[in-house]
């Protein structure tokens, strides 16, 4: 068990290590429910399921380190150093993760529902098929993450940056994404019906079949228009639509039917 063996046991019989020495550290399965460690360094630990319920890890350095199917229900993660971090099948119920550094991390299957992600950077993050239903991700930078599949029925993403994000076949339906830049996503087969799209920057995105029922501000009368898809070269007209700046129609960054 790498790490400060000091800090390791201390950790282990009494649930606290603030600021400790855990780096390397192998804490597989542990419960440490509770716990305190705040400031800790645990850069490339490994804590794959390991029970963190209400534990506080605020300030931590989590940098690359491994929490596969780890329970984080209600943990304290605010300002986390996450750089790189394993979260694959994690449970961060209700979690709080606001400005935490989460660039280029796993969350794949991930559950976040409830949880405060607010300022937190998803950058390059690779989110596909986690559940952020309700989540708080107001003014988060999502910039080319992947949330392909991933659940955000209802989640607050005012003001988030989701720009060159991939949110294929996403469910965004009644989300707020007022304020919010989704320039360049690719936001083909996306579920945005009731959503709030107040002010959002939708230049360049990819908007081919995506679900608008009941959707707020998609339609501000003096720049976008919708138009019906061209028929396809078989005749038969497409389902998808385009939505063209009325002063950008011939701009490459106008919102674009595309590839996923």
């Amino acid at each position: 068990m790498a790490g400060n063996p000091a800090h390791v046991k201390r950790l282990l019989e009494t649930k606290q290590c603030q600021g400790g020495d855990l780096r390397d550290a192998n804490l597989c399965r542990f419960n440490l429910s509770g716990a305190d460690l705040s400031g800790a360094k645990l850069m490339f630990s490994n804590l794959n399921n390991a029970k963190l319920s209400k534990a506080n890890l605020s300030g931590a350095d989590l940098s690359f380190a491994n929490l596969v199917a780890a329970d984080l229900t209600s943990a304290d993660l605010s300002g986390l150093d996450a750089k790189g971090i394993n979260l694959f099948e994690c449970n961060l119920n209700n979690a709080n993760l606001s400005g935490a550094d989460l660039r280029v991390g796993n969350l794949v299957n991930a559950s976040l529902s409830n949880a405060n992600l607010s300022g937190a950077d998803l950058a390059g993050a690779n989110a596909i098929g986690s559940n952020m239903t309700m989540a708080n991700l107001s003014g988060a930078n999502l910039g080319g993450a992947n949330l392909g599949k991933a659940n955000l029925v209802a989640a607050n993403l005012q003001n988030a940056n989701l720009s060159e994000a991939r949110l294929v076949d996403a469910d965004l339906s009644d989300a707020n994404l007022s304020g919010a830049n989704l320039s360049s996503a690719n936001l083909l087969n996306v579920n945005l019906s009731g959503a709030n799209l107040s002010g959002a920057n939708l230049n360049g995105a990819n908007l081919a079949h995506a679900k608008l029922e009941g959707a707020i501000g998609i339609y501000p009368e003096e720049h976008v228009m919708a138009r019906q898809n061209p028929p396809s070269s078989s005749g038969m007209p497409s389902s998808g639509m385009s939505y063209l700046p009325h002063s950008e129609s011939g701009s490459s960054n106008s919102p674009r039917l595309g590839l996923p």
